[in-house]
């Protein structure tokens, strides 16, 4: 398959690096501009755009360490240095970092109101995918108006009816157009309003800085044998395992509700991270990190337990237990 590119904008803050070839470029999808170099003036389409940088197609060679101005189709122009050269691509880093949401948002606003298009947006942001039979924790690379693409711990099913719920965001039905082993194209339908992802993005933006508590070892204590941390919870210490996208480890987990879990790890987290919590008796649940206690995370399940579900957990870790006495 020979892939048309559009132009991708992207929230991190790090210069574009060198990524596979392209095999076609189509110029009436790929946003254009102007470097200047000099007296100089020559156009260029953007590949890509970051805070940090961006990707160009030039006509003509280039060499790294070069400075020079890009002149944005929106007026904008931002000064930068050539890091690195493959054929007709160069990268370019900013002398300073951007601010890439207006500048998106002017160029959505300069297209005709009846043809106006949300470009593609660079995000890598947890998301919950379903599928016919079951729920995944994925990673959504990038996401449009009229699809996504994501990563996933199993391959898709060319075609296969799907429904993902990005982190912030509501969930977005659609079908996989394309699969490259673990990594797929999915188009949504209906697709989304730009109205609805610029607040979203802007939320992303805005986000603070990853808080990842990754604290130093602590000497071993004895655990107290009688508390319970939470009204209802129940106090354990029954193995479990979770998944973070490609992650998995073993986890104790500490006490259980139909709503939250609580258990110890060393493996560093942040606060609102999805995970998939799989416990004796059930395949998996995913749950959200709320709290954060050095080597203590609270999760709140996005759906509930039903009580009978978590009356199989008890008794398996019941008889786990007994058989372990």
């Amino acid at each position: 398959m020979r892939a048309l590119l559009d132009t991708i904008y992207s929230l991190s803050g790090e210069v574009p690096l060198v990524e596979a070839s392209v095999e076609e470029v189509d110029e009436s999808v790929l946003q254009p501009g102007s470097l200047i170099i000099g007296s100089i003036r020559q156009v260029c389409l953007i590949r890509k755009i970051s805070a940090g940088g961006a990707v160009l197609h030039v006509d003509t060679p280039a060499e790294e360490g070069r400075r020079l101005e890009l002149e944005l189709e929106t007026g904008e122009h931002l000064d930068g240095t050539i890091v690195w050269c493959r054929g007709s691509e160069l990268g370019l880093r900013f002398d300073q970092p951007i601010d890439v949401l207006p500048i998106l948002a002017r160029a959505l606003v300069s297209q005709p109101g009846e043809r106006r298009r949300m470009p593609r947006v660079e995000v890598f942001c947890p998301a919950l995918l379903e599928t016919a039979g079951r729920t995944e924790l994925i990673t959504v690379r990038d996401l449009a108006q009229g699809g996504a693409k994501i990563d996933t711990p199993f391959p898709l099913d060319q075609d296969a009816r799907i429904v993902i719920t990005p982190e912030g965001l509501r969930p977005i039905e659609g079908s996989v157009r394309w699969v490259r082993g673990t990594v797929a194209g999915i188009s949504f339908q209906p697709e989304l309003a730009w109205q609805e992802m610029i607040p979203w993005l802007r939320g992303r933006r805005n986000a603070p800085p990853a808080d990842f508590h990754a604290p130093s070892p602590l000497p071993e204590v004895p655990q107290p044998t009688a508390q319970v941390p939470s009204e209802g919870a129940i106090q354990l210490s029954l193995p479990a395992r979770v998944r973070e996208g490609t992650r998995r480890w073993a986890i104790d987990v500490a006490s259980l509700t139909t709503r939250a879990v609580e258990f110890d790890s060393f493996v560093p987290l942040r606060l609102g991270t999805l995970l998939w919590i799989v416990l004796p008796g059930l395949e998996g649940w995913p749950a959200r990190i709320v709290s954060i206690d050095g080597y203590r995370f609270t999760c709140e399940f996005t759906q509930p337990l039903h009580p009978a579900v978590l009356e199989r957990i008890l008794s398996a870790a019941t008889t786990q237990a007994r058989a372990q006495a």
